[in-house]
């Protein structure tokens, strides 16, 4: 299997007239499309300043600069088919390159063949936060069947199976095959994904509540317990009923709710609300605490 599979996105790039560009110090730029949710990206080439009969392969984008963390590779096909010259990175830049020679045995009719792979595992956002990349097919999901695709319209996420297999019931973990699961909620679904993986400081007031639906229906409790403890401590503007915070598991908001509570008849009016037979312990236990202390 040639390396450049190895990648989410890959692919085989036409460098025409590469003799005369070197001289006009003019290559074109290829357009690649969307990474990572990034739009932008181009593969294109430039002389070496340090050597005339050299040149640089990268990747990069026009409208952006952002912060990532990626694995890349590129290599030059040669007349007889083979690879060389290639060149492969796990940094955090913007850019890619490598090096390759110019010479006879890589001009294809006047032209290179670029072979290219590269992947983002990881994009800086504004908060100074390290988060995943859902925008792009894993690399081996045809070959392991190791995917969980959701979906709303033309939008796409990709994840891995195994942790949303082994932290919740709701997926397939016995499944040979990738999963695709229509999305009805987008609202807060990134923050979701992302606080699922492990990333935290992902939850805001704007998308909170779409973000708790998605744990709520997924069954994720590590998500739900994660928005339990920021939507007290952090977020002083969310504002849920007694019977939403029982509804939806959120046991430390909920205790806080309790002890602001000034009347019987409220919270037995909330309660009104829910399915008591539902709940859990550990929330039968606050409501007959407040009962008995009140």
């Amino acid at each position: 299997m040639s390396d450049r599979r190895k990648y989410a996105f890959n692919g085989l790039e036409y460098f025409e007239n590469v003799r005369e560009h070197m001289e006009r110090h003019n290559f074109i730029e290829i357009p690649v499309g969307s990474i990572g949710g990034i739009d932008g990206w181009v593969l294109k080439m430039r002389r070496n300043l340090f050597d005339d009969n050299r040149l640089f392969v990268f990747i990069c984008t026009l409208d952006r600069k952002p912060k990532i963390k990626y694995r890349c590779y590129t290599s030059i096909l040669k007349i007889n088919g083979s690879l060389s010259s290639e060149c492969n990175h796990y940094l955090e830049k913007s850019k890619v390159a490598g090096a390759v020679p110019v010479e006879e045995g890589y001009l294809i009719n006047g032209g290179i063949i670029v072979e290219y792979g590269f992947q983002i595992e990881g994009i800086l956002v504004s908060e100074g936060v390290w988060t995943f990349n859902f925008h792009d097919p894993l690399f081996d999901y045809k070959k392991n069947m190791n995917m969980i695709t959701f979906q709303r319209g033309t939008t796409f996420f990709y994840c891995h199976k195994q942790l949303l297999t082994h932290h919740s019931t709701y997926f397939d973990s016995d499944s040979n095959e990738n999963q695709m699961i229509e999305l009805t909620d987008s609202i807060g679904f990134v923050d979701f994904l992302q606080i699922a993986h492990g990333v935290r400081g992902r939850v805001n007031f704007e998308s909170i509540s779409g973000t708790l639906r998605s744990a709520q229906k997924y069954k994720l409790l590590n998500v739900i317990q994660l928005i339990d403890q920021i939507a007290l401590l952090r977020l002083p503007g969310f504002k849920i009923a007694i019977s939403e915070a029982i509804s939806s598991d959120l046991n430390h908001y909920l205790a806080d709710l309790l002890k602001k509570q000034d009347s019987f008849e409220g919270l037995t009016e909330e309660l009104k609300k829910v399915d008591l037979e539902a709940i859990s312990g550990e929330v039968m236990k606050k409501l007959v605490k407040f009962f008995l202390v009140f």
